[in-house]
């Protein structure tokens, strides 16, 4: 009986300790098309959609080996990041980090499809410093009409 509560102790506290994935507000569709009107495009099916990776479900070492060679240098933590190369979109998906910052999950996946609008569609170049500063614009303007907490 002891060994049975201690497993179920183990258990139960385990799950509480674990962190909560969140999930997007708007399907990922949605979320693409703001993007396309906001860089004054339009959907081009000739150019393949970003693969999406969730922090929750993918291993630290796929999103470093991803990222590493555009960043130049091997990140120790998982963050947002759009990888190039492998036309890959990371995203955290920490609940806790998300209503901490007031913030939701959506406006982190506009950011990166608007990195990605910016390399695949426009053609411009990553590592400008001026499209940090164009996607942080997109985001915060979804951010404030979508992501109403």
């Amino acid at each position: 009986m002891k060994k049975l509560f201690i497993i179920l102790l183990c258990t139960f506290s385990t799950g509480l300790l674990a962190k909560t994935p969140a999930t997007l507000k708007y399907p990922v569709d949605f979320l693409f098309t703001k993007v396309l009107e906001k860089k004054h495009q339009t959907k081009n099916e000739a150019i393949p959609m970003p693969h999406i990776y969730y922090k929750s479900s993918t291993p630290l070492k796929q999103f470093q080996d991803a990222i590493e060679k555009q960043w130049n240098m091997r990140p120790k933590v998982f963050t947002n990041a759009f990888a190039v190369d492998n036309n890959e979109i990371y995203i955290m998906d920490d609940a806790s980090y998300y209503e901490e910052k007031k913030r939701c999950m959506d406006d982190s996946l506009v950011h990166e499809l608007v990195h990605y609008v910016q390399v695949k569609y426009l053609n411009w170049d990553i590592h400008d410093e001026s499209l940090e500063w164009d996607a942080i614009e997109i985001q915060t303007e979804f951010r404030e009409e979508f992501c109403k907490l």
